[in-house]
């Protein structure tokens, strides 16, 4: 929502993108006129009523009985009996996806975190500004002195003397104060170790878009960041080591740091 204020005593004009920002604007301006506030819906809103349906010109029915009159079951219409535009639907979901991936993009390259910390870190909030001037809140990530421990340990069981998954899953059960799991509560498992083991976040770079509609992605199609945009806490040699083997079988998609079910 935008709102434009103008002055016709002394022609001020501004605008905001926040109604409270303009209402803090209006009263500390000192002028013998009252500003004019105009206010916008945003161009999505806009989109929405003028492209997504376009007016037949009849009244309003009841969507559900014209559904069971109509022949053709791929045309539908919204509560005002407007025929429904896909083409300006599917043109407009393509345009908020490409912009909601370019933010994601851009966050990630830049070194930022997105969603949960990775087990061995903790996100830390930083106050950063734009090239248009506006500050905003972005977390980066710092390592967590216990569990940060703990997963420098996995890697040298993994790279060091070749424990597998459940190995290394047994030997963290046995002490579950000084290696504390990943669920609170719970207890560390194979797939809890390898998706540790397989996450390159470790090494210092941020890492996204590992996964596509629920499957691995090639490697050369993942979003990465700049060498140690935060603390690495393996080498990139130790990391390379610790992989998993063919005899392990292939990554699956829960291996991911970009699934809801990881730990990171």
């Amino acid at each position: 929502m935008t709102t434009r204020l103008y002055c016709r005593e002394c022609g001020w004009h501004s605008e905001f993108r926040r109604k409270r920002s303009a209402i803090r604007a209006a009263a500390r301006h000192y002028c013998t006129g009252t500003p004019v506030a105009d206010t916008r819906p945003p161009w999505w809103s806009r989109m929405w009523t003028n492209l997504w349906t376009s007016h037949s010109g009849a009244a309003a029915v009841d969507t559900e009985a014209r559904a069971d009159d109509r022949a053709d079951d791929d045309v539908l219409f919204d509560a005002h009996g407007n025929r429904i535009q896909w083409a300006a639907l599917a043109a407009h979901h393509a345009e908020t996806t490409r912009r909601a991936r370019a933010a994601m993009v851009e966050l990630v390259r830049a070194g930022h975190q997105i969603g949960p910390p990775p087990y061995g870190y903790r996100a830390l909030r930083i106050r950063v500004t734009d090239p248009s001037g506006h500050s905003k809140l972005r977390a980066v990530l710092v390592p967590e002195w216990q569990t940060a421990a703990v997963v420098k340990q996995i890697f040298t069981w993994r790279a060091d003397h070749g424990l597998t998954f459940a190995v290394t899953a047994a030997q963290l059960n046995s002490d579950l104060r000084q290696y504390p799991a990943p669920v609170p509560n719970g207890r560390w498992t194979a797939k809890a170790v390898r998706r540790i083991v397989t996450n390159p976040k470790y090494t210092g770079r941020q890492v996204w878009a590992r996964t596509v509609a629920g499957r691995p992605a090639p490697m050369e199609q993942w979003v990465t960041s700049a060498a140690k945009v935060h603390e690495p806490l393996v080498d990139e040699r130790t990391f390379h080591r610790a992989q998993p083997g063919p005899a392990e079988g292939p990554p699956s998609a829960g291996d991911s740091a970009d699934s809801p079910r990881s730990t990171a």
